[in-house]
């Protein structure tokens, strides 16, 4: 798959598909806990390709994004909920 800003990625499902403690995460994050969140994105994204993505919203004085790492990581989410409907 592939977000608005050109980042290509692929998720296996198992990591997505019935798992409490990702749920646990996410509402944590949801909450204003970011290390949840932190966490939530490693666990669906996997080490690799969260690494990939830091490396996609590194700006040009060598700063990774907050901002667009959050708003990579919503569009992966709401892509990945499509996904698993069909």
């Amino acid at each position: 798959m592939k977000t608005n800003s050109g980042f290509e990625y692929e998720l296996d499902k198992d990591r997505i598909v019935d798992d409490w403690e990702l749920v646990e995460d996410l509402v944590a994050a949801d909450g204003g806990d970011t290390a949840a969140g932190v966490r939530a994105m490693k666990a669906i994204l996997g080490e690799k390709t969260y690494k990939a993505l830091k490396e996609h919203v590194r700006n040009e004085n060598g700063k990774v994004s907050s901002v667009k790492m959050q708003a990579e990581f919503l569009e992966i989410l709401n892509q990945a909920q499509e996904e698993t409907k069909n």
